[in-house]
C-alpha cells in the first residue's frame, strides 16, 4: 500500500479530535477528505504529514513506518504538503520561494534555480519569478505554495484547502493544475470544503464527522449517502445536484 493510516487517534486531553480514523491511498489516486468544520480532517491531515504525532495508531508511507517522523523526514521520503493559509517568505522573490523547496533535492544554487524555474513554468507563475512574494494575491499565493511543494519532487502531495477563497474562474484553473500534477504521476490527497472540487477531481472521497470516518467511496456515491447528507451536506447537496 502506498499510504496506509490505521486506527489514528489524536487526543488533546480528554478530547479526541481524531478518533480511530483510517485511510488507504493507492499510488496515482486523488483522494478527497471532506467533512464539516471541526470534523477532525485537518488534524488527521497534520498527522499524515508529520506536523502532529498521533496519540495512537500507525502511518506507513512506501512501506515505512512514518508515524513519529518529523515533517522534514516525510519530505525526504517524498511527501509534500500545502497549508490552508499560505506560508510565504514575503521579502523573497517568487523564484526564491520555490528554490527553498528545490534545495531538498538540489543542494547547489544553480540546480535549485533550474528546478524552481521549471516548476514556475509548469504552474503558470514564470512571469512572476522576479516579483516579491508579498505582491501576490490569494490565487498567486496558493499557487506558489503548490509550486514550492512540487519543487521537492514529491511522490505524494497533500493539499490543504488549496482552492479555498478562489473565485469560480480561479477554481477552474486550479482544478486543471491539479489534474496536470496527477499527470506527472504524483499521488494527491486533498482536504476541501468545495464539494464541486471533490466531484471533479477525486476518485474517492473520505468523509469525517466528529473525528471518525463515516463514509468512504466514489464521490457521487458518498454524497448520496444519507448519513453524509445528515452530518455535513444538508441543503448544499441540492445545489450540487442542480
Amino acid at each position: 500500500m502506498f499510504l496506509e493510516a490505521r486506527d489514528i487517534v489524536k487526543a488533546f486531553g480528554a478530547f479526541k479530535a481524531v478518533d480511530g480514523a483510517e485511510l488507504d491511498v493507492n499510488e496515482g489516486e486523488i483522494v478527497g477528505l471532506i467533512g464539516p468544520n471541526g470534523a477532525g480532517k485537518s488534524t488527521f491531515f497534520n498527522c499524515l504529514s508529520g506536523d502532529a504525532e498521533p496519540t495512537d495508531g500507525t502511518i506507513h508511507f512506501l512501506g515505512r513506518d512514518v508515524t513519529a517522523l518529523s515533517p522534514e523526514a516525510h519530505a525526504r521520503l517524498g511527501m509534500a504538503r500545502t497549508f490552508q493559509v499560505p506560508v510565504t517568505f514575503e521579502d523573497m522573490t517568487v523564484v526564491q520561494n520555490v528554490m527553498v523547496g528545490a534545495f531538498l533535492r538540489h543542494p547547489h544554487r544553480i540546480g535549485a534555480m533550474r528546478k524552481a524555474e521549471e516548476i514556475l513554468e509548469f504552474t503558470g507563475l514564470a512571469h512572476l519569478a522576479g516579483s516579491p512574494a508579498k505582491s501576490l494575491g490569494t490565487p498567486g499565493r496558493k499557487r506558489l505554495e503548490i509550486a514550492r511543494a512540487l519543487a521537492t519532487e514529491p511522490r505524494l502531495l497533500l493539499l490543504d484547502e488549496a482552492l479555498a477563497g478562489l473565485t469560480p474562474g480561479e477554481v477552474r484553473l486550479a482544478i486543471e493544475l491539479v489534474r496536470r500534477i496527477k499527470g506527472l504521476g504524483i499521488t494527491i490527497v486533498i482536504v476541501e470544503h468545495i464539494m464541486e472540487v471533490i466531484l471533479s477531481l477525486a476518485e474517492r472521497a473520505v468523509v469525517f464527522h466528529q473525528g471518525k470516518v463515516i463514509a468512504s467511496g466514489a464521490p457521487r456515491a458518498v454524497v448520496d449517502d444519507p448519513a453524509v447528507v445528515a452530518a455535513y451536506l444538508g441543503h448544499h447537496m441540492k445545489r450540487v445536484r442542480m
